[in-house]
């Protein structure tokens, strides 16, 4: 049996050419960026340049594999008597490359994510794995049930199940690695992480609806809104979750000190008012954690006479400035 129904269905003129679109579109896009996030990464604190050169990365492997779909959704219909006929005998349309390519690409949204949440890189490898394990057992499941889109449902809906358990997994840890990045997210910059969540659940929540579609029949608007649907989500799970990212690492850079970040968000005449990096304090835990500036205030280290004259109510806390190749004043006063 035929598993797509892409195989199935007759197209009129304006479908095929609809979805035709949509995928050069779609993979058009995708090459387009691809610059523009390797040329981004030079205006970023070290730690975050990862994120934009990863986004290039994804924005290559989505491309290839939408041109690959593209290409056989050509070489799958031919023009007789007035429509579109799938040729089954000879080309065989699938969804499972853009599968394939969701397998390349989920884990590295994922590591995203955590390098952009500023947790230390020993977090960062944990919290990857933890979130790249359901993402890719979700995709391995939805690819090996998308083979029953024809006839039968049964096979569709019982694998379709499975890839949701999965995907509730993924989302749970998701939320995880985002409260984590919270707790040394600047507050300024704290309803990132919170609207990122809901951008998260809308986004990748579509492409359960493009993968139960087949079951509303083999029709040709079933084809073209399966197939929209898919590409618009990945557009926004992508290069758009890039973009969001991309700006995000900016902004916490230029709050952490980074001055060439502050200089590329800034608009004239008025630059965010930040200091050097370097700046690091020891906590209660005794790690070192960064001290970021904030716009429009002082970093005050309090000494020791000053938390005896508040009995205590202010901490005299240990500091350390390390040389992160910027320019930094600090004024000591005694």
């Amino acid at each position: 049996a035929l598993s797509s129904i892409e195989n199935i269905v007759t197209l009129t003129s304006q479908q095929y050419q609809l979805v035709s679109l949509i995928l050069m579109v779609s993979y058009g896009a995708f090459f387009a960026f691809i610059l523009f996030f390797v040329m981004s990464a030079h205006n970023l604190a070290p730690r975050y340049r990862l994120v934009p050169i990863l986004s290039a990365v994804v924005m290559a492997s989505a491309g290839i594999s939408l041109l690959q779909e593209f290409s056989l959704w050509k070489e799958s219909y031919a023009f007789v008597d007035g429509a579109f006929r799938p040729l089954a005998e000879n080309e065989v349309f699938t969804n499972a490359y853009r599968y394939g390519n969701w397998t390349i690409t989920v884990p590295i949204l994922l590591t995203q994510l955590a390098i952009a949440m500023g947790l230390r890189q020993s977090d960062v490898n944990r919290r990857a794995l933890r979130m790249a394990v359901p993402g890719v057992l979700m995709i391995w499941a939805g690819l090996y049930g998308q083979f029953g889109a024809v006839g039968d449902f049964s096979h569709l809906n019982l694998w379709g199940v499975v890839s949701t358990i999965f995907f509730l997994w993924l989302i749970l840890e998701v939320r995880q690695t985002l409260i984590a990045g919270m707790v040394n997210t600047p507050d300024i910059l704290k309803p990132w992480p919170n609207n990122l969540w809901w951008f998260f659940l809308a986004t990748w929540g579509l492409y359960p609806i493009a993968y139960a579609l087949p079951q509303l029949g083999p029709k040709g608007e079933i084809v073209v809104a399966q197939q929209a649907i898919f590409c618009f989500a990945d557009i926004a799970t992508k290069l758009i979750y890039g973009l969001i990212l991309a700006r995000f690492v900016l902004r916490r850079s230029a709050f952490e000190g980074y001055m060439p970040a502050a200089d590329a968000m800034a608009s004239p005449p008025e630059k965010p008012n930040t200091g050097g990096p370097g700046l690091q304090v020891m906590n209660a835990q005794d790690p070192w954690v960064e001290a970021p500036p904030i716009p429009g205030a002082f970093v005050v280290n309090i000494g020791d006479i000053f938390e005896a004259w508040s009995g205590g109510r202010y901490k005299s806390t240990q500091h350390r400035v390390l040389n992160q190749g910027t320019e930094r004043f600090s004024c000591p006063l005694f």
